[in-house]
Parts: C-alpha cells; structure tokens; sequence
C-alpha cells in the first residue's frame, strides 16, 4: 500500500496576475509562502519517506519551506510539471480564445497520459512508501483521474486544487 499526499504550490504572483504560468519558475508571494509555512505545520505529525516534487521553482521553494525542519529523500521530477501552454505560456488567461489552444501547447490527452505515467512511476520506485507528491494544479488533476479511474472525458469534473491544499490518495 501507498500513500500520497498530493499538493499544489503556495500562491504565485503570477496566479494573481491570472497568467499561463506552464514551465514557468513562477514567484511564490508572501501569502504562497506562509501557506507554505502553514502546510508545513500540516504535514509534522504525517510520517512520511519521501517527497518527489516538480522541478519548477514555485514548487522547490514551497517544498523547501514547507519541509525545512525535515530531512527526507527529494526526487525532483520533470514529470510532474505543469501543462505546457507553450506560445501562450506569460500572457494573460483572458487575453486568448481558450477554446483554440495553440498548436505548440501541450493537449488534454498529453496531460492525461503523462498523469498515467507518474501514478505508474509513484507504484513502481515508491511501493509501500507514505510519499508527499508536490506539483501543479493541472497535473495534479490528471494524476487524481488515474487514481480515481476517472476518464479524460469527465477530467475538468476533479475539482481544482486550491494553492497548498493537500489530498490524501492510497493506491
């Protein structure tokens, strides 16, 4: 058996800014990092092994915030970063017709499989283990479909996560 406590970074300046952030490093904001401050007082008394996270600045600097009295092993995984909005990555969310993504965006169905991926990746390298699992809003999403058996048709019906909210999953 598996745990995971899956997470969403703290609040970044570009999550006020309502900005595609994708591979963005993203700014955590001084309320990002005492939720990431809070998250840690969360997760003291959760036992955990490990912590395998994005390797994207906003979810290292929560991560070392929210753990910095811990001493755990931390993967750091490309895996797990955001959706690519790739040429709309920086612009505004309101400033694009959001229903004709551009064509060097990652689609729904990439994010769903790479989902798929790392709930087969976290099974394989972390049996057994109690993992705290730190990334980004839309992975998170597909990663939850995959645990849930949830279809890539019924995926935008998981609800969002909010800024340093954790789920707990067991696989």
């Amino acid at each position: 058996m598996t745990t995971i406590y899956l997470i969403r970074h703290g609040q970044t300046e570009e999550n006020l800014m309502r900005i595609f952030q994708g591979h963005m490093p993203g700014k955590l904001t001084e309320e990002g990092i005492e939720q990431a401050r809070n998250l840690g007082k969360e997760l003291r008394d959760i036992h955990l092994d490990c912590i395998l996270s994005s390797d994207l600045q906003r979810v290292v600097d929560t991560v070392s915030i929210a753990m910095a009295d811990r001493n755990l092993p931390w993967e750091q995984n490309r895996l797990l970063r955001e959706i690519d909005w790739g040429s709309w990555t920086g612009l505004k969310i309101d400033s694009v017709n959001t229903k004709n993504p551009p064509e060097d965006a990652e689609t729904k169905e990439m994010l769903y499989e790479r989902g798929r991926r790392i709930v087969e990746y976290i099974r394989e390298k972390y049996e057994g283990k109690d993992v705290l699992v730190v990334a980004h809003g839309l992975i998170n999403r597909s990663i939850q479909a995959h645990i849930l058996g949830v279809d890539i048709n019924e995926l935008y019906n998981i609800p969002h996560m909010k800024n340093a909210e954790v789920r707990k999953f067991i696989l």
